[in-house]
């Protein structure tokens, strides 16, 4: 997906592991935003680590770098990670979709209606997580996991989307591991400048550079971690989609198809003379139809087909006698030259070890930009979300409810529980739909009211009270999403 050319954005920094980015994928970085060199930045701090894996909790744990209070950063009640309710941490109560499609309960996470301060930046916050459905698999655990740690200086918000038999392993490892790998991998370098004698007794802020080889070096040693640890990531492993905030900046690290996006108040007015909202993408999906991931994969020895090209006897096989094979989605996926593995329809993972040599890489693409005062949110969501809705829908549908995070959390699920039926033709009982994660971050800048722009997004009654969606968008229907890897081997026919 393309972004539009008139894009506020000045300044930006990416980071590609190789090969280096094209501009015909769906994100055009070039129009999104001027490259420029890389420079030192402001103060930072290593990042909070601190994580709640507890789903009923309401905030991650508070971690400053130098208490020793915690000394690995995370709180390991994990017993209810797997579990498809909790009571959330909520401003409001809950508000339930339609009964004629009821969506089963959610996990969410949120600090609450106020504004925290992260460095110089003024957050609110939530995330939340929804168990997907799968008729043929009734039990099927939710495999995304979600991540909010911060301190007094920075912020490190994550989604991470697993795959596979033990894809809810794979998340949930990588979720506790990431952010300290970070943590640690941040002090080294504040500690490596300041101890350099070249700053005059002053402490040393970390640059682009250092926060982008602390971003890389942490994705890699989590995927080598992963490897060595007891968890079978054979055919199983975890997208990871994460930003860093710092000194009124955002670094981005992006692994696999999950998706981050900034919602940002437009440069340009509609014709009518009023502000608008505009989705700007942050990352570029890792997938076999960008040509410069499938070119890396094949120069590893991969074959990039679809099941209908690897294998059509087989396709057909998996199809139900009433499906239509035109519904339903067969993208390109990564295969070994000599068989059928790893049928990977991503390209860049933590964990898919074998997969892995095939070109499917744990590199993360990164991308550095400041905060401005246009900005008003991020999100950070999985495909089952991006799958159903488009960017901008997901933006709008964020910032109608952004007096209330967990409510927008909410409005988003429920639009793509919504989507995904619409896209089946089914009721619930019937539906065949991804497990959908979303974390919103809204920034709050000091003199800014929304309300001056006369913003075209939120519909309200009376004095505002009431706050309504933006309509659904008419679009084509579209083809149904088969799993992004192999259950196992039997699917296709060995």
């Amino acid at each position: 997906m393309g972004c539009a050319s008139s894009s506020p954005k000045e300044t930006a920094t990416i980071t590609a592991a190789p090969p280096k980015k094209t501009n015909n994928d769906n994100v055009d970085m070039e129009n999104t935003t001027k490259k420029r060199e890389r420079e030192t930045t402001g103060g930072t701090e290593a990042m909070a680590a601190g994580i709640s894996v507890s789903l009923a909790s309401s905030d991650a744990e508070n971690i400053n770098p130098n208490n020793n209070n915690n000394q690995n950063g995370v709180n390991n009640n994990n017993n209810n990670s797997n579990k498809q309710t909790s009571n959330a941490s909520s401003p409001q109560p809950n508000k339930s979709s339609s009964p004629q499609n009821p969506i089963p309960p959610t996990s969410a996470s949120s600090p609450g209606s106020n504004p925290v301060k992260v460095g110089n930046l003024s957050l609110r916050y939530a995330a939340l997580t929804h168990r997907g459905r799968d008729p043929d698999f009734p039990t099927k655990p939710n495999q995304d996991r979600f991540g909010h740690h911060r301190n007094p200086h920075s912020a490190f918000f994550a989604v991470y989307d697993g795959h596979g038999p033990h894809g809810e392993k794979c998340s949930d490892f990588v979720r506790g591991r990431l952010p300290q790998l970070l943590k640690t991998n941040l002090q080294n370098w504040k500690d490596r400048r300041n101890n350099n004698g070249s700053n005059n007794g002053e402490e040393f802020f970390l640059s682009v550079d250092d926060i982008h080889d602390s971003l890389h070096d942490a994705h890699i040693d989590c995927n080598d971690e992963l490897r060595r640890s007891e968890i079978d990531d054979r055919h199983s492993g975890t997208t990871s989609v994460g930003v860093y905030l710092h000194d009124d900046r955002m670094t981005v690290a992006n692994v696999g198809d999950s998706r981050i996006v900034l919602g940002t108040l437009a440069s340009s007015s509609p014709s009518d003379g009023r502000s608008s909202i505009q989705a700007i993408p942050l990352s570029k999906d890792h997938t076999p139809y960008r040509q410069d991931e499938a070119s890396r994969c094949v120069s590893s020895g991969a074959r990039i087909l679809s099941f209908g090209q690897i294998d059509p006897a087989a396709k057909d096989d998996t199809e139900d006698d009433d499906d239509d094979d035109d519904d339903v989605e067969d993208p390109p996926r990564v295969w070994a030259r000599d068989g059928k593995y790893p049928g990977t329809a991503f390209t860049r993972s933590i964990g898919d070890s074998v997969a892995e040599r095939f070109g499917v890489c744990a590199e993360p693409e990164m991308l550095t930009l400041p905060v401005s005062t246009d900005e008003r949110l991020l999100v950070l969501a999985s495909d089952g979300v991006f799958d159903v809705l488009s960017n901008q829908a997901v933006v709008d549908l964020c910032y109608a409810y952004r007096s209330d995070p967990v409510r927008a959390a909410e409005a988003i699920v429920e639009r793509s529980h919504e989507e995904w039926l619409l896209n089946d033709d089914c009721c619930e009982d019937d539906a065949n739909y991804d497990d959908m994660t979303v974390v919103i971050v809204y920034f709050h800048h000091k003199g800014v009211n929304d309300e001056d722009h006369n913003i075209t997004t939120e519909t309200t009654n009376g004095g505002g009270e009431d706050v309504k969606a933006p309509p659904r968008q008419p679009r084509p229907k579209g083809k149904r999403v088969r799993q992004k890897t192999l259950q196992n081997l039997e699917e296709m026919g060995q």
